[in-house]
């Protein structure tokens, strides 16, 4: 192997090598944030789209709670999906650049 060669092959692994620390670190850092076009609640999701903050306006008086509970639920599935679709385009884009 020529030192032209040497010298390509250790400029792609090095692209792959910041490509995959780039992809790790928004995936690390990847977020969302919903609120229910009720308005009722918003909620926030990390990178596994686990449920993080649960925010609620001042006041609830007169909101049925099933409605708050349904509300709650979908707002939280919302910001997960989300999420996973984040994951799902880094990860596409992380497989492209690998391939190059």
């Amino acid at each position: 192997m020529s030192g032209a060669e040497m010298d390509a092959v250790v400029a792609r692994a090095t692209a792959g090598l910041a490509a995959l620390d780039d992809a790790l670190h928004q995936l690390s850092s990847a977020r969302a944030r919903v609120t229910h076009s009720s308005g009722l609640v918003s909620v926030e999701v990390d990178e596994h789209g686990g449920m993080c903050g649960l925010f609620f306006p001042e006041s609830l008086s007169g909101t049925d709670a099933d409605e708050l509970g349904r509300a709650v639920v979908e707002t939280a599935a919302r910001a997960a999906q989300l999420v996973a679709e984040r994951r799902e385009r880094l990860l596409a884009s992380l497989a492209e650049r690998l391939s190059d």
